[in-house]
């Protein structure tokens, strides 16, 4: 005999009056400066469904505290809530841990391809600036050519620039050519690092056959050093010190060409 999963609880769509929906004490505490920011960047589109456990007559906010307070102070009376019947006090904070188990977060690369079809400028301007170095992004094992590193590349262009991040993927096409580590996101950010600092000294389109060998080694070096992907400042410091030693490599120590390392 097929046995049937029992209902935890029952469930309906309906419009709460925002005064009668009370804060629950196993939630965080609601800190204003959430609230203050859902009412400056308010988008109706994005409000979501409130849940709430209606319990003895009164209703108790199990997801979306902050909410119903910014939606009073921007002049909202209701709100369509998820409404929860059937469940006790402990039923509650038991919904409220364990609500999240089946959700996946959105990955960066999610919410890029999402954003190039939304027309969202930055992720345009990254796609164009990735495509003109023969790049592509997304995830592929064992292809030089993919870029799975998407959180560095935004990385890159909010705090270097969108030249620096065309700069840091020229340099690597023209120095680690077919080698799949390369595009990975330390490897990224410590590029960008090293142009940012040094890129008066570099053309990153032109580096000569005896540049580029020198900074061959660059990155075995420094994936012995680090072993695995850190996208830290000082993993990318790590690695554009490694590569500032290489270029100073063949270089007489009085030479003018030598760049000096500054923490």
């Amino acid at each position: 005999m097929e046995q049937k999963t029992k209902k935890a609880t029952n469930q309906r769509f309906s419009y709460v009056v925002l005064a009668k929906i009370e804060p629950s004490d196993y939630q965080r505490p609601t800190e204003d400066s959430r609230v203050d920011s859902i009412v400056k960047n308010f988008d109706e589109a994005k409000l979501g469904t409130l849940t709430v456990s209606k319990r003895d007559g009164r209703y108790f906010a199990i997801d979306g505290q902050h909410r119903p307070a910014a939606l009073r102070i921007i002049g909202y009376t209701h709100a369509v809530c998820e409404i929860l019947t059937g469940l006790t006090y402990e039923d509650e904070a038991d919904y409220f841990r364990r609500q999240g188990e089946d959700k996946r977060a959105l990955r960066p690369l999610d919410l890029f391809k999402a954003g190039l079809i939304a027309k969202d400028a930055k992720c345009l301007a990254i796609e164009e600036i990735v495509k003109s170095n023969s790049f592509q992004i997304g995830f592929a094992a064992n292809d030089f050519a993919q870029i799975g590193a998407v959180q560095a590349l935004f990385t890159i262009a909010d705090g270097y620039g969108y030249e620096i991040l065309d700069d840091t993927l020229s340099f690597i096409s023209n120095t680690w050519f077919q080698m799949v580590k390369a595009t990975r996101g330390e490897c990224l950010l410590g590029v960008a690092e090293f142009l940012s600092r040094y890129g008066n000294i570099i053309d990153p389109a032109d580096l000569d056959e005896q540049l580029s060998n020198r900074f061959l080694p660059a990155w075995y070096e420094y994936r012995d050093v680090v072993g695995r992907t850190q996208l830290s400042k000082k993993a990318r410091n790590t690695f554009c010190r490694v590569l500032v030693k290489h270029f100073n490599k063949g270089l007489g120590s009085k030479s003018k060409k030598r760049i000096k390392w500054v923490d």
